[in-house]
């Protein structure tokens, strides 16, 4: 996987923005992600199983004239530069008002330098990338990780690259777990354990199965969505749990080994609302062990059944979905030849995540064009996307 047509498109909107002088001194690529199945629940503490993809974030960085500041243009948000001066940010975060992918550099920065991380100034970055934004397939977490390996010079452990690019989105504003970064860093398919943000890789056999993403047509932001809210409710109950029968809960996970002793009891000290979430937390998280088990044994008609009841507990129990795209997920399980849909992401909006036959992708296109007729999509060409499990994140040097 070269990705030269994006190298090409980061390499003209470098030379725009920063001048002819501008020259490439080397590459950062990351890839985006799909999340198989663990739908919230990486941050508490559960397990998720998320496999990097072949849509990448490419960063091409250079010298600037400056050399107190940092700039970077992406090419799919106008081609305009945006700079900023990195020995200011030690205790930044993002203000309400601050958007665009500059937050993320911010982040970046700041966490770099938390942690007295060597880093590049006078360096102008360059961005393009395939991995359609509000798509589900976490464009930010790789954004940040492609900008991390830009802008360092050293070797820098997994899972510190992991940590410093999740606290570079929760500078920016985004309260995420550390599941994304792992994803796009360890590539491949990972089995994710949100008890301590360590992975496995695994190596499943798809056999004639496919994943495919398809556009709900609604925008979503993890940092305008309900995620934020979800992270409090769980976080509040946790606490509720942890003190109403004495248990020392290091996460919501942690509630599952107790959860059918726990069950007849709870209702008294939780809202409906907040027993509700932390239900999905654990059914949650007894699904993605049985999800595991059925790779294992390559049952992906079980597996099918169990994103299907994922999609449910996120859109009842956790409340995050959309009705449009509930209503993508109920065409999509109306196809012959699809195993399992749901939901997929942060919520609020974004695509479904499809399980199907691979000799069903052409017929499964071809239905959505009636459902795009009444929910249309920015670009229904592209409104269905087949992945292919590609490489995690890596620096290209001359």
């Amino acid at each position: 996987m070269t990705h030269e047509p994006l190298k090409q498109r980061a390499v003209d909107a470098g030379r725009a923005a920063y001048g002819d002088i501008w020259t490439i001194d080397g590459w950062a690529i990351a890839p985006g992600r799909i999340e198989l199945i663990g739908n919230h629940t990486d941050y508490n503490g559960g397990p998720v199983l998320a496999g990097a993809i072949d849509r990448v974030i490419v960063i091409g960085s250079g010298r600037i004239q400056k050399a107190t500041e940092i700039g970077l243009v992406a090419t799919d948000l106008g081609g305009n530069p945006q700079f900023c001066q990195p020995y200011t940010l030690s205790d930044w975060r993002a203000d309400p008002n601050e958007h665009g992918p500059i937050v993320y550099v911010k982040g970046i920065i700041a966490a770099l330098i938390a942690r007295r991380i060597p880093f590049r100034s006078g360096v102008g970055l360059a961005v393009a990338g395939d991995i359609p934004p509000g798509f589900g397939m976490s464009s930010s977490a790789a954004l940040c990780v492609a900008t991390i390996l830009a802008l360092t010079i050293d070797e820098i452990d997994p899972y510190e690259l992991v940590a410093i690019a999740r606290e570079a989105e929760h500078r920016a504003g985004a309260m995420v777990g550390a599941m994304d970064q792992s994803a796009s860093i360890g590539g491949g398919v990972i089995r994710f354990d949100g008890r301590d943000n360590t992975f496995t890789r695994i190596a499943p056999s798809l056999g004639d199965h496919v994943f495919a993403v398809a556009d709900s047509g609604v925008s979503r932001s993890l940092r305008t969505s309900a995620y934020g809210a979800r992270v409090r409710e769980t976080t509040e109950a946790r606490e509720i749990i942890a003190a109403a029968y004495g248990r020392d809960l290091a996460n919501l996970a942690a509630v599952e080994p107790y959860w059918d002793d726990l069950l007849p009891t709870l209702d008294q000290h939780l809202s409906p609302e907040l027993l509700a979430r932390v239900r999905h937390i654990v059914t949650e998280t007894r699904r993605v062990n049985d999800a595991a088990d059925a790779v294992d044994n390559s049952d992906w008609i079980r597996f099918g059944e169990l994103m299907n009841e994922s999609g449910a507990s996120s859109a009842g129990d956790y409340d995050i979905s959309d009705p449009v795209v509930e209503a993508l997920v109920a065409h999509l399980k109306s196809q012959p030849g699809v195993l399992g849909a749901r939901m997929m992401g942060g919520g609020n909006g974004g695509p479904a995540l499809v399980l199907l036959r691979s000799d069903a992708v052409d017929n499964i296109r071809a239905s959505l064009d009636t459902f795009y007729d009444r929910h249309p999509v920015r670009n229904p060409e592209r409104a269905f996307q087949v992945c292919v499990f590609g490489p995690g994140a890596h620096r290209e040097t001359f």
